[in-house]
């Protein structure tokens, strides 16, 4: 049934593709070019990865990327976006897809990451301040690739974009064997057959090792997280409760980055399930969230202030 609604909407648009309210857009993420169609519908439009995006009246609000789990839908992730929507911000929601996540991490979700850029660009990113908002391994995954992106001189979106502050919502977790039977278990519950079920969690266990041990970019994952050159404050969501993410893990990152002197702000519960912080604890989890929010847009004016007075100074 969904193959069959997100093959039908991809016919719509390429229909109206002649129409005002569809937009063509050349993105060269990765590396090649790439046509795609953005199919308007009120003030969201769909983009290429099923990328939703928000827009808002003003052209210099902040912008939310939000970078789903895996197995995460629009409608999951439209109820983060209206919590930004309401403060009149701009929305990317990005769902993440299992197979990608743990089987091309370095290629397919490099190449979704890059593009996301890419429409960041084309919503004048460079002018407007940005958040990173990231879930589980899925979301994590991709935020990796858009950090290393603006982050690094050698790559071509390098400071691209002014990224304000990044969120993260159970997670990071650091990928090793101590993970793997969470992993395959996360995976493994999407599935209702039962001979699917078996099927796949016998050859996760073949097959996950295998991209844990050799794997280039989950080897540096965890590394590349903690070294970041980001120097934007950071938001951390989690729960002792949570089983797919061990709270060590997110607090070792934690104590990691407060050692590089990045501004750390965390949340944790006693109980609450993957993923699942906002709908548990919703109070509380829109006050760390608006504080946070909050504490980053006042830094970020205040700097640009400041270089503006430095840059006037020196005529």
């Amino acid at each position: 049934m969904n193959f069959a609604v997100k093959y039908f909407t991809r016919k719509v648009c390429r229909v109206l593709m002649a129409r005002p309210s569809i937009k063509a857009v050349v993105s060269k993420a990765g590396g090649s070019v790439t046509c795609y169609t953005q199919c308007r519908t009120g003030s969201s439009y769909y983009s290429k990865f099923d990328a939703v995006i928000t827009e808002t009246a003003s052209h210099c609000s902040p912008v939310v990327i939000i970078l789903g789990w895996n197995g995460s839908k629009e409608k999951h992730l439209k109820k983060y976006s209206k919590i930004f929507e309401e403060k009149d911000f701009c929305t990317i929601c990005v769902p993440a897809k299992p197979f990608n996540t743990f089987l091309r991490a370095g290629s397919k979700v490099k190449q979704i990451s890059l593009h996301i850029l890419d429409v960041l660009s084309d919503l004048n990113g460079q002018e407007r301040p940005v958040f990173l908002y990231a879930f589980s391994n899925g979301g994590c995954a991709m935020f990796f690739h858009m950090m290393e992106a603006v982050s690094y001189s050698t790559r071509p979106s390098y400071q691209r974009v002014p990224i304000v502050g990044t969120i993260f919502d159970s997670c990071p977790i650091r990928p090793d064997f101590n993970s793997l039977k969470a992993t395959k278990e996360s995976v493994v519950d999407m599935i209702r057959s039962p001979v699917l079920k078996s099927i796949l969690w016998h050859s996760m266990g073949i097959i996950i090792p295998a991209v844990l041990l050799f794997n280039s970019t989950v080897k540096r994952y965890m590394s590349g997280l903690t070294e970041s050159p980001l120097q934007c404050p950071q938001l951390l969501l989690y729960s002792k409760a949570d089983k797919l993410a061990p709270y060590q893990d997110i607090e070792n990152y934690s104590q990691a980055r407060k050692k590089r002197g990045i501004f750390v702000v965390s949340k944790c519960w006693e109980r609450s399930k993957h993923v699942n912080h906002y709908r548990e604890h919703t109070a509380e989890y829109l006050d760390a969230l608006n504080y946070f929010i909050e504490h980053c847009l006042t830094t970020y004016e205040s700097t640009k202030s400041d270089l503006v007075e430095k840059a006037v100074s020196q005529k």
